[in-house]
């Protein structure tokens, strides 16, 4: 479905005023670049500039959703509008600029599209909303590198995607053991963890340092991942799951803050 059916879906469900608030966000988000913030205060600020009842508003952009005009992933993960379609116009217009900014959390084009444009700069928004810059203009480094060195750095530019992704499930499982809570500040610290251990251990060991001590203590954690060096565990068919539920591992080696 192209974006005009898209649109016009959107108009045959709520008329001139649904057609003028899909215009609207996208004057929006192509006047902040590629994406816009849908939070409690946009969805305020918004509300009042177009005149319209923010309930509706919202009903709105969850067809909007429905039928693509929106990627619906990013929408539901982050609060954010976007598309497939804007990134690439987005990128298209700013192909003459020295760098062009995108997030990886709301990166919704493919290696082969982004590997055409030797302007991009890929960097993350780690929780506590720090800008991280993890890829700085790989293309241009490739250019001047050999086959080897292109596959190199692009196995480690895949490998800090994955490490930055397991420390983030690490962030949303604790949430789930502990609701309310949040480590995220603990975020770097993790990370190595989970670079050091790997994240199966790592991921044990925070559910055995909440069982025992009911919140994160990171020197708990981590005698608990040195302990399993060495005592060689496996990660795979160690029983620790089971020995946790029985009451049968011992904690005692592990006391301590």
């Amino acid at each position: 479905m192209d974006q005009d059916d898209k649109v016009a879906l959107i108009e045959a469900q709520h008329g001139i005023v649904g057609f003028g608030i899909v215009i609207k966000l996208l004057m929006k988000i192509y006047k902040h670049g590629y994406f816009y913030e849908w939070v409690e205060k946009q969805q305020l600020l918004f509300s009042k500039r177009v005149n319209v009842d923010i309930n509706l508003i919202n009903e709105i952009i969850n067809d909007c959703v429905k039928w693509g005009l929106f990627d619906k992933k990013v929408f539901e993960t982050y609060k954010v509008l976007t598309s497939k379609g804007i990134q690439k116009r987005y990128i298209e217009a700013a192909g003459r600029r020295q760098k062009v900014k995108l997030f990886k959390e709301y990166l919704l084009l493919d290696d082969e599209t982004i590997s055409v444009y030797k302007n991009l700069v890929i960097v993350y928004i780690i929780p506590n909303h720090e800008v991280v810059n993890v890829s700085i203009n790989l293309q241009n480094k490739e250019e001047k590198s050999t086959e080897k060195e292109r596959k190199e750095q692009k196995r480690k530019y895949k490998n800090e995607n994955s490490l930055y992704e397991k420390t983030l499930e690490l962030c949303k499982y604790y949430e789930n053991l502990k609701p309310g809570e949040s480590i995220k500040k603990y975020f770097d610290v993790l990370k190595i963890f989970v670079e050091t251990y790997g994240y199966g251990w790592v991921k044990e060991a925070l559910k055995i340092t909440v069982s025992n001590k009911k919140r994160f203590i990171k020197g708990y954690m981590e005698k608990i991942l040195k302990n399993w060096i060495m005592e060689g565990k496996e990660e795979k068919g160690g029983g620790i799951e089971k020995n946790i539920k029985s009451g049968a591992y011992d904690f005692s080696k592990y006391s301590g803050s």
